[in-house]
């Protein structure tokens, strides 16, 4: 009997939780070493699953650009990562500088173009894999998509998928030169197998960009242009622009957020958004130094507010190069693939914050002797 009492207890206590859409403050970051094992690693692109946190890609001290892939599993009741397990690896090594082009959705695992570290081929479409229950890969390769319309292909662009279940993938410099830097914008449905639908153009971004950003609350997609001139890294911007896409992908315009622009400029930002909130996180100011910034935007219908600085503690140490996801499992944000301020060091560790929203109770007790409750 007091097991059916609580377990009904720990439901009405979910419903209660997930009406909360607004992010508690980031009280703290906790610092992971080692996460793999080994295999230091800058670079990648890095998507949440379920229950587990993958890595992808980038560039490590053993491969020098890498294509290996690793699965570390998410404890939801203290947001810790353990379980560092090799995957299947990508079919080739140009999956460097992915950090903003890698995204997920609840079946599958999502890679937009990518390039090398070192001067080779840029990818011009999506390598995915679907991803079932258990964290474990659905297929045993990674599927290859046909190439995107018009020869894109993007290296340091981004990519995001929607409410609508679409993946776009946008802005980025090009292997051959021509043009430099890319205002294009793809997007394609994605399917319950890690497939996708066939890839439409949408609507040109404001201006050509590169080592851009992108967060989506439901429908509404959030771009940061990051550099804007090739090769030119104090070529930053503070603006962002919201685009509302349509049930059936098609988009709407580029709206300028004229009262939501960064308080200073940035490059390789994390931008990431978690309930009505995105997070601005980390990145490079202009002229390259690699930073500690934790800012926050709350989102009202369509437009952003202005970004808070203090709400948050800030990150451990400034950083580039990293990715950050969300998990909704332990209700925290990861920084992983990060290279470090202090000492330049490729770090191998992972920023994990303090829970967003409360960790549910029934996560909290996992561990506890149910025959108590019998």
């Amino acid at each position: 009997m007091k097991r059916i009492i609580l377990l009904a207890a720990l439901s009405m206590t979910a419903v209660v939780l997930s009406a909360q859409t607004t992010p508690n403050a980031i009280a703290y970051w906790v610092t992971q070493s080692t996460i793999i094992p080994d295999y230091p690693t800058q670079m990648a692109g890095a998507a949440v699953v379920g229950d587990y946190l993958y890595i992808l890609g980038g560039n490590n001290t053993v491969d020098g650009d890498t294509a290996r892939v690793w699965r570390l599993k998410i404890n939801a009741a203290t947001g810790e990562l353990s379980e560092c397990t090799a995957m299947t690896t990508l079919p080739a090594t140009n999956f460097a500088y992915i950090n903003e082009q890698v995204e997920a959705s609840a079946d599958g695992i999502y890679i937009c173009g990518g390039g090398y570290n070192a001067t080779n081929t840029n990818r011009n479409n999506v390598t995915s894999i679907g991803v079932n229950a258990s964290g474990n890969f659905t297929s045993a390769s990674w599927k290859v998509s046909p190439a995107f319309p018009g020869g894109y292909d993007p290296e340091l662009g981004s990519a995001v998928i929607a409410g609508n279940g679409y993946l776009y993938a946008m802005g980025g410099d090009s292997q051959s030169g021509t043009p430099p830097l890319y205002d294009v914008c793809v997007y394609a449905q994605t399917q319950a197998d890690g497939n996708l639908g066939a890839f439409a153009t949408g609507t040109t971004l404001p201006s050509p960009c590169y080592f851009s950003a992108n967060a989506a609350i439901g429908n509404k997609i959030i771009l940061h242009r990051g550099l804007t001139t090739l090769g030119v890294n104090t070529s930053v911007t503070t603006d962002l622009y919201v685009n509302t896409v349509n049930n059936d992908g098609t988009m709407g315009t580029w709206v300028q957020q004229t009262a939501a622009a960064l308080p200073q400029g940035r490059y390789n930002l994390g931008l990431i958004a978690v309930g009505d909130t995105v997070f601005a996180i980390g990145g490079r100011a202009s002229g390259g130094a690699a930073m500690s910034n934790v800012w926050r935007s709350q989102m009202t219908g369509s437009s952003l507010g202005a970004w808070q600085t203090s709400t948050d503690a800030q990150l451990p140490d400034g950083v580039r190069y990293h990715a950050v996801v969300y998990s909704a499992q332990s209700k925290s944000i990861y920084v992983v693939s990060i290279r470090r301020a202090s000492d330049g060091a490729v770090s191998n560790e992972a920023y994990i914050s303090a829970p967003l929203f409360p960790r549910t109770v029934s996560a909290a007790v996992a561990s506890e002797d149910w025959s108590l409750y019998e």
